[in-house]
């Protein structure tokens, strides 16, 4: 506990990281592509990436989207477990991939469908358009 590092001295304990690691952000992936090339179709409002307001595009209970959760965490335990546990073995390298694809399908079937998104170009607020 005191010295962490220590664990990588152990090779088992790299594989074990980076697997792990790995089998987690495939499922990440998944929700963010699925959100923004399907949902979204590559739609960004970049001002309201910027705004707290309750009305914004990018609002959600106390910052988290709990929709986008609600689907990384099932596809995370399961890519989770595919990749680490021996049994799995054959399939493991595809844990990334699997976990990807069932957490993308997961916030396909829960995100809402009445909305409409904007594309809003970010420039009014990163160019300063006052006079010298």
């Amino acid at each position: 506990l005191i010295l962490p590092w220590n664990l990588y001295n152990s090779p088992l304990v790299i594989v074990y990281f980076l697997s792990g690691l790995g089998a987690l952000l495939g499922p990440l992936y998944g929700v963010i592509m699925a959100d923004y090339w399907l949902l979204r179709k590559g739609c960004i409002n970049v001002p309201q990436l910027y705004t707290e307001h309750p009305t914004g595009a990018y609002h959600y209970s106390k910052g988290i989207n709990l929709r986008a959760l609600a689907a990384f965490l099932p596809a995370a335990l399961l890519a989770i477990v595919l990749a680490l546990v021996p049994h799995f073995h054959g399939i493991a390298p595809f844990s990334w991939l699997i976990g990807a694809g069932i957490a993308a399908a997961l916030y396909l079937l829960i995100a809402p469908r009445n909305r409409h998104y904007h594309d809003v170009s970010g420039e009014c607020i990163a160019v300063d358009h006052s006079s010298h």
